[in-house]
């Protein structure tokens, strides 16, 4: 916290929502966001994140970790599969 500033200035919130999608070779992820009891769309924010791939895997990766869950694993295609892009 930077000198001169009390507490209700520190960035903070309570995660209410969140989507992603597809955006080329980026993904697109918007998050909501309120400090109190939502009683209006003025109290709702919203930020919207551009991350590579590689960025997104890391975030899901890292909050699997904090959770103490496993990621899962993708399962590996079989050979029928394979040959038909199935």
């Amino acid at each position: 916290m930077t000198q001169g500033k009390d507490s209700s200035d520190e960035n903070f919130g309570i995660l209410l929502g969140w989507s992603s999608s597809p955006a080329g070779e980026r993904i697109a992820l918007k998050m909501q966001s309120t400090r109190k009891v939502v009683e209006s769309e003025e109290d709702v924010r919203e930020y919207r994140y551009f991350l590579s791939k590689e960025q997104a895997v890391q975030l899901g990766n890292y909050l699997y970790t904090l959770a103490g869950e496993t990621a899962p694993v993708r399962k590996k295609r079989g050979l029928i599969e394979r040959m038909f892009g199935g």
